[in-house]
C-alpha cells in the first residue's frame, strides 16, 4: 500500500475536527480582545506617571501585569482575527 493511500485511508477514518471557538465567532473575539488589548497598554503606560510616589517595587509590579495582561489579549486578537480573515478573505 503506498504512502498516498495510507494518508486517504486515515483521512476518512478520523473524527472530524471541531474547534473551541466557532469560525463565526472569531471576528467579535478578536474586536473585543484587540480593544482590551489597547486598554491594558494604554493603562500601562499611563500608570508610570500616576504612580509617582509609590515605591519603586510596587510601581514594577503594577506596570508588569498590566503590559502582561496587554500583551496576552494582543496575541489573542492576532490570533482570532488572522483565523477570520485569512479564512474569509
Amino acid at each position: 500500500m503506498s504512502s498516498y493511500q495510507e494518508v486517504y485511508k486515515l483521512y476518512h477514518q478520523a473524527s472530524e475536527f471541531e474547534g473551541v471557538v466557532a469560525l463565526e465567532s472569531q471576528p467579535m473575539y478578536g474586536t473585543i480582545t484587540a480593544v482590551l488589548a489597547l486598554v491594558f497598554i494604554a493603562l500601562a503606560l499611563s500608570s508610570i506617571s500616576k504612580a509617582a510616589g509609590l515605591p519603586l517595587g510596587l510601581q514594577f509590579v503594577q506596570y508588569s501585569f498590566l503590559s502582561l495582561a496587554g500583551s496576552a489579549f494582543f496575541g489573542l486578537a492576532t490570533i482570532f482575527l488572522t483565523n477570520s480573515f485569512g479564512v474569509y478573505a
